[in-house]
C-alpha cells in the first residue's frame, strides 16, 4: 500500500524549533539527566541558518549547565532522524563533561568574576 502524500511531505518539510526539541528529547535516554528547555529566545549562534536546541543538566550542588545542539534550518525530519544518534551523543558528552567537573569548579562558573572580588 503506498504511503499517503501528506506523510511524504512531512518528511520533506523542515521542522520547527519546537518540533526539533520534541523529536530530539524523545530519544534522549531517561537516565541521561537532560531536560529539554523551551522558551529560550537566545541567539547565541553566529549562524542564523541553524536552530539551536537547548537542554539543561544539573549537579547536586545546584549548578545547572545549558547544553545545546545545532541543526541546520533546511534539514528535513528524515535528515534529522538520521543524525539523531550523533546529536544525542553530543548532548550526552556535554553532560558528562559538566558532571566530571568538581562542585568547586561549578561554583566558580556560577559566580564568575564576582568570586574574585573581596
Amino acid at each position: 500500500m503506498p504511503r499517503p502524500q501528506s506523510a511524504k511531505k512531512d518528511k520533506q518539510r523542515a521542522p520547527s524549533e519546537e518540533q526539533l526539541r520534541a523529536f530530539i528529547a524523545a530519544v534522549v535516554p531517561a537516565d541521561a539527566g537532560l531536560k529539554p528547555l523551551q522558551g529560550l529566545d537566545m541567539d547565541l549562534s553566529a549562524n542564523r541558518d541553524f536552530h539551536k536546541v537547548f537542554f539543561s543538566a544539573r549537579c547536586d550542588c545546584g549548578t545547572s549547565a545549558l547544553l545545546s545542539v545545532e541543526v541546520a534550518r533546511d534539514k528535513t525530519l528524515e535528515e534529522v532522524s538520521r543524525a539523531l544518534p550523533s546529536l544525542v551523543s553530543r548532548l550526552q558528552d556535554q553532560a558528562r563533561a559538566f558532571r566530571r567537573m568538581t562542585c568547586e569548579t561549578h561554583t566558580r562558573m556560577r559566580l564568575g568574576p564576582a568570586l574574585g572580588r573581596g
